[in-house]
């Protein structure tokens, strides 16, 4: 089959191509800006056949006139699903390193808001309150999400430092806890450049483990 041409400056819906990307498992990608200002590698079969018109701005459009329909546009509920996806689904995102640049994903059912809102409604959403997930490492979905204070959200802070070992990823304060060492002992130790793994693994002396507990 001809190899289809692709130049810089073609369009694509929304998207314009600024160059090819090496390709992913034989599939070819292109990285393109949206009319919205937006930057997104696009698999091209997708971008030629029209799947993918935007970097997901075009979606949230219309989902905004649909939201017309229950007056919802702007409203806390709205905002927490909104972040949510911008979170795990738009790499201009500040906070999309510690969601979906880890794999965190929406289920497909909430990418309608309608839908989350009815689950939320019938799961405890009030004013105040903020979406968590059960577990860190997992998505956003029904059976992993509750409905938390925002005084007690913890694992979803800019502040806090995300590690990633074995698979698993946690804040610094989760690891510490797991591991029975005081948060500031492996917080230092990271800063003094340590690795993970022998920050998480090498056994305290007792003497500094006493120093500490008096300091705190």
């Amino acid at each position: 089959m001809k190899r289809i041409e692709v130049q810089t400056g073609d369009r694509y819906g929304r998207l314009t191509v600024l160059r090819e990307l090496p390709k992913r498992k034989k599939k070819r990608y292109f990285l393109c800006k949206c009319d919205c200002g937006n930057l997104r590698e696009v698999r091209f079969v997708a971008m030629r056949a029209r799947e993918t018109k935007s970097c997901g701005c075009l979606r949230d459009e219309r989902n905004c006139v649909s939201n017309l329909k229950h007056n919802m546009y702007g409203t806390r509920l709205y905002g927490s699903w909104h972040c949510m996806k911008q979170r795990c689904l738009n790499p201009n995102s500040s906070a999309y390193k510690h969601y979906g640049g880890r794999g965190i994903k929406v289920c497909k059912a909430w990418m309608e808001f309608i839908l989350f809102r009815n689950w939320a409604l019938s799961h405890g959403f009030k004013e105040g309150l903020t979406i968590e997930r059960i577990d860190n490492n997992g998505n956003y979905e029904p059976s992993n999400c509750t409905w938390i204070p925002q005084s007690k959200q913890s694992h979803n802070t800019r502040r806090n430092r995300f590690i990633t070992y074995k698979g698993k990823t946690k804040i610094l304060k989760d690891w510490a806890r797991e591991i029975g060492m005081h948060q500031q002992v492996l917080s230092k130790r990271l800063d003094n450049g340590w690795s993970i793994e022998k920050a998480l693994t090498t056994p305290i002396q007792e003497k500094y483990s006493h120093a500490v507990s008096r300091s705190l």
